[in-house]
């Protein structure tokens, strides 16, 4: 429970003093929330084996939900509609997985990223020159807006699993979600009537926790794209403050060292963050594309239904969403990198000062007009340009579809 109460505790205490001293960045709540929903075990060898067995039975449920609805495929191969819907079903829940079996299998890569990021603002909160309190404003702020977007997307998967749920049970129409269980027939009430409300009970509880792990796995890779630009935009603030410090050269040379050797931590971390979600961001990247067409296209063929555009439109929306999530967090990265050369450049009189320190500045400018990026190389890094050719590749995709269906 203090985990749990332990975020929104923080949060209060931010809301009565908004310059106050955070003892922790919100990543570590929700790298606790993830453990608690058992899927980023810090090492397989020092978890109980319970931990390791609750893992195995998630996944091996996701894969029995996408296999069930995989199986409805070939009953729905007539019809458009049924068939788009078994397929956004399968995207969705294959993406949902294969971050589960990420997160499970990189697990000794992502901690010590949280930790690292963590110290970093631990570093920076006690800083006691004359921009201390700029600093904590701004990470008292970003705290907030991550505690906030946190409580929207739970609040929206509360929502959405009641949209699930509710429907079936007012209209008798069937499972959640269309499915075929073979040899079974769990999806027929009439003949199997408990093994349809097991079934049943099976969709809902499974549609409850992967939105729930996707909401907390998905913030804690945008918080770290967050917190990266955090600690870059403070580093800013740290340059632009050695002017004013009334020290001598050499003091202020051997800040600026110290500053330059947070940047390169910064890259280094960078780097490992890229390595370590290298299969997350592809993942997500083609995730988003196909989803945004197809359900797109999907509400298209629907519209003389209702309730099922409806229901495809919430889809696009929520993949649009996401997306668009990841790429301003990426965006704010890439500008606030570049800030850095700036930075350094704004410092008065630099270069009329000795050629040790004229040297020290170029190379910081020199190396940060080189933008940092979370990027799946060759592939697209998360930025808005990147956000816009994915809304441009998803519509060609959707003219083609429906090119082809005329």
């Amino acid at each position: 429970m203090n985990h749990i109460l332990g975020f929104y505790i923080q949060a209060k205490m931010v809301l009565r003093q908004r310059a106050c001293l955070l003892e922790q960045v919100s990543l570590m709540f929700v790298r606790s929330y993830i453990r608690m929903i058992g899927i980023l075990p810090r090492k397989w060898s020092e978890e109980h084996v319970y931990y390791s067995l609750a893992y195995i039975v998630l996944i091996t449920m996701g894969s029995m939900f996408i296999v069930t609805v995989a199986c409805d495929l070939y009953e729905a191969r007539h019809n458009l509609t049924l068939l788009g819907d078994d397929i956004v079903v399968i995207i969705g829940g294959s993406l949902i997985i294969l971050k589960m079996y990420f997160h499970g299998q990189h697990s000794s890569e992502i901690h010590p990223i949280v930790d690292k990021l963590n110290g970093l603002h631990r570093m920076f909160a006690e800083y006691n020159g004359r921009s201390r309190l700029k600093i904590k404003r701004l990470q008292c702020s970003f705290y907030l807006f991550e505690v906030f977007a946190f409580s929207f997307y739970i609040f929206l998967i509360a929502l959405f699993s009641m949209a699930v749920a509710v429907p079936p049970l007012l209209t008798h129409h069937g499972l959640p979600y269309r499915a075929h269980f073979p040899i079974l027939r769990w999806e027929n009430s009439d003949q199997h009537p408990i093994g349809f409300a097991v079934a049943y009970i099976f969709q809902v509880v499974w549609t409850f926790y992967a939105l729930l792990s996707i909401v907390c796995m998905d913030n804690l890779a945008c918080g770290i794209l967050l917190q990266t630009a955090l600690n870059l935009k403070i580093l800013c603030i740290r340059l632009r403050e050695i002017s004013a410090q009334n020290v001598e050269e050499h003091e202020s040379l051997n800040e600026l060292r110290s500053l330059i050797k947070i940047h390169q931590y910064i890259i280094n971390l960078i780097d490992n963050i890229n390595a370590c979600y290298y299969l997350n961001y592809v993942a997500q990247l083609a995730a988003s594309t196909f989803m945004i067409c197809l359900t797109a296209f999907e509400a298209l063929l629907a519209q003389d239904q209702p309730m099922i555009a409806i229901k495809f439109e919430i889809y696009m929306l929520s993949a649009f969403f996401q997306l668009l999530y990841w790429c301003c967090a990426g965006n704010l990265v890439f500008f606030e990198s570049l800030n850095v050369a700036d930075a350094a450049y704004e410092i008065p009189l630099w270069y009329a000062r000795s050629k040790e320190f004229k040297m020290t500045v170029a190379f910081l400018i020199r190396r940060a007009q080189k933008p940092l990026q979370f990027r799946p190389s060759p592939f697209y890094g998360f930025n808005i340009e990147t956000f816009t050719s994915i809304l441009s590749t998803s519509y060609s995709y959707f003219a083609l579809l429906c090119t082809m269906n005329k």
